[in-house]
Formats: C-alpha cells, sequence, structure tokens
C-alpha cells in the first residue's frame, strides 16, 4: 500500500476509534506503515500519488485533498525545487 490509499486509509480508519486494537488487521498495518515517517513525507506523498491519481490536474487534485489551489501550487513548486519529479497535467 502507499501514498494516496496508505493516507486515505488511515484517515478513514481512525475516525471514530480509539486505538489500533479496535481496527481490522489490513486498517492496522495502514497506519504502522505511517509510523517513523515525517508529517511532510507523507503530505509529499499524498500530493504526488493525487496528481498522479487525477492525471496532473491540479484543480481536481486540490479539491480532493481539501486545499486551495494556490496551497498546491506552492507545495510542487518547493518539491519540484527539491528535485522531486511531478506528472505534469495532460493536454486535452
Amino acid at each position: 500500500m502507499h501514498g494516496l490509499s496508505l493516507a486515505k486509509t488511515a484517515s478513514r480508519t481512525l475516525k471514530g476509534h480509539a486505538s489500533l486494537s479496535e481496527l481490522s488487521v489490513d486498517q492496522a498495518e495502514a497506519i504502522r506503515q505511517l509510523v517513523g515517517r515525517t508529517v511532510a513525507q507523507v503530505e509529499c506523498e499524498l500530493i504526488v500519488e493525487t496528481l498522479i491519481n487525477q492525471s496532473g490536474n491540479r484543480t481536481n487534485a486540490a479539491r480532493l485533498l481539501g486545499i486551495s489551489l494556490r496551497t498546491l501550487r506552492n507545495k510542487i513548486h518547493e518539491y519540484k525545487a527539491r528535485g522531486k519529479i511531478l506528472p505534469e497535467p495532460r493536454a486535452y
């Protein structure tokens, strides 16, 4: 499990649950995979996976992520400055 699916699973899983012992084995494992990683690392992977999922469409990605298009553009600029390869928007 990676990026988008891992973070989504963790987010959905934690709602209404007090501890990992209340979760299914798969749900608990998804959350355990986040341990030891920084929020910045998880955020970057989530943004990149969302962009891939949306074929590079920044407007749709921002909407799915619940952030403004400006924030997404700033994050993309930051990641590119660090050498991260991001999907380009698909021409229609």
